[in-house]
């Protein structure tokens, strides 16, 4: 039986002068899907300028397929993880870093957070820890210039530069406060989702895109009239992390296509189709 060629011999052929060439082991490179990323990636590493250009490309692709894949998936679980969705969300921005260790910087801030917290600590304790180690020492913020920009959606980005958008702010605080033991939930917030702290005896709410600004019933409602929304228990009722993740999905749609991108806001929206 004829065996296609191997990931290893299609990749020099990336080189290859002839478009319709290059086009052909393009398609092959990415029929092969993930057994083709290592000849790729040593290419994409390699001292040929052009066939590390070419593997790139053809490496972004593939990370971008796996991506809108795993989201498919993701997005018809109810118990979906938040954290998962993210991560595959940036797979398909190509925003993923693997020089990056998202989940263990995670895990460096949940450790610095909980040491700073006392046995059975109040909610109070608990937002300002995370305030502390999150907003003063790490540095994170809110997007304050080129607020709409799609990588301010990504997880690995807001871990990197220290800013996002305030889900995706509210996002790395509760994946950071769940890891140190805290029980925390995404409120749906209109406009600008907002986060619970909960303690033994008390909760409070805070805005990660404010530095972790903690935020009493007054100033929450103040919010909702500067908004014209009526009043509504429901503004804080936690939110599932699959209704999160489609959240974070339509603010990617929307970014793209205040940047023209329309062909992806489609392909972002039809995910949803069928969550």
């Amino acid at each position: 039986m004829h065996q296609p060629p191997s990931a290893s011999t299609l990749v020099p052929l990336l080189g290859d002068g002839s478009s319709t060439s290059r086009k052909t082991v393009k398609e092959a490179l990415l029929s092969l899907g993930d057994a083709a990323i290592p000849a790729l990636r040593h290419a994409a590493d390699g001292a040929d300028a052009v066939l590390r250009a070419r593997a790139r490309q053809i490496l972004i692709e593939l990370r971008r397929r796996r991506g809108l894949q795993q989201l498919r998936e993701i997005l018809v679980d109810p118990g979906a993880s938040l954290e998962a969705g993210l991560l595959a969300i940036d797979e398909v921005l190509g925003a993923a870093d693997p020089a990056l260790d998202v989940a263990g910087q995670l895990d460096a801030w949940a450790v610095a957070t909980a040491e700073r917290l006392e046995e059975n600590a109040p909610a109070e304790q608990a937002s300002a820890a995370l305030h502390q180690v999150l907003a003063v020492e790490a540095g994170l913020r809110g997007a304050s210039s080129d607020f709409h920009n799609s990588l301010h959606v990504s997880l690995t980005r807001t871990v990197e530069d220290r800013r996002g958008l305030p889900l995706t702010l509210c996002a790395v605080y509760a994946l950071v406060g769940r890891r140190a033991g805290m029980e925390i939930a995404l409120l749906p917030f209109p406009g600008h989702v907002l986060l619970m702290v909960r303690g033994e005896s008390s909760q409070q709410i805070v805005d990660p895109f404010s530095g972790g600004t903690p935020l009493d019933e007054a100033a929450c409602l103040a919010r909702l009239r500067q908004l014209g929304i009526a009043p509504s228990s429901h503004w804080f009722e936690p939110a599932p992390d699959a209704e999160m993740l489609t959240r974070q999905l339509r603010n990617l749609a929307a970014a793209m296509r205040r940047h023209g991108r329309n062909r992806d806001a489609v392909e972002i929206m039809a995910l949803l189709e069928h969550a």
